[in-house]
């Protein structure tokens, strides 16, 4: 069913384009962070377990902002697609794969159709930014409660999932949390043409 209101991944285009605006102060990658050569995750397994402790997934709560701790396992259990977004918080990072997002934008899926998680690591961000990117992510939040905003505050999940520092990873997972496509870094005009029919081929 296709959402009579605002489509989904338009306002996921909306939270790119807020997110996005916001000015990023960086250091140089963090030793030991810099990430492998592209993900590592494998086609048709589950993700490697990623939890997340310092930081997690943001909750607006009554005139605060609450962050609890996320684990990957909840994917396993959404019963839909999902796409989930790995990305440094970086403006050029953010913008890497707008091709991709654009192209979801056309396609008007509903949120019971396609769950959205973005998952932000501050491997390589100044701590005094540290808080004002919480905060945007929360004002995001608010604003688009269907969305799942993880932060990764030690960037473990670079590591963990043979990410890249400063960049922007794109991956789609089935309905029972097995990986259909995967990669790290900006999508050919092909790759991103092959994922959508991806997702379309397992839609419920």
């Amino acid at each position: 069913m296709k959402s009579t209101r605002l489509p989904y991944l338009a306002r996921v285009a909306i939270v790119a384009i807020l997110f996005q605006s916001a000015v990023f102060a960086v250091e140089p990658p963090i030793s030991g962070l810099d990430g492998k050569q592209g993900s590592s995750l494998e086609t048709g397994r589950s993700l490697p377990l990623l939890d997340i402790r310092e930081g997690g997934e943001i909750y607006i709560g009554e005139n605060s902002i609450v962050e609890k701790p996320w684990s990957s396992k909840s994917f396993d259990s959404k019963g839909r697609v999902q796409f989930v977004q790995y990305v440094a918080a970086n403006r050029d990072a953010v913008s890497q794969n707008k091709m991709f997002t654009d192209a979801l934008l056309k396609k008007q899926y509903s949120s019971q159709e396609l769950e959205t998680t973005i998952i932000v690591h501050m491997a390589d961000t100044m701590s005094l930014a540290k808080g004002f990117i919480v905060n945007r992510m929360a004002k995001n939040k608010a604003m688009h409660q269907s969305i799942n905003f993880v932060i990764d505050d030690e960037g473990v999940g670079l590591e963990r999932w043979g990410m890249k520092n400063k960049s922007c990873a794109v991956i789609v997972l089935d309905a029972s949390g097995k990986v259909l496509f995967a990669k790290d870094g900006p999508l050919s005009e092909t790759e991103v043409e092959n994922t959508i029919k991806l997702i379309d081929q397992h839609m419920i």
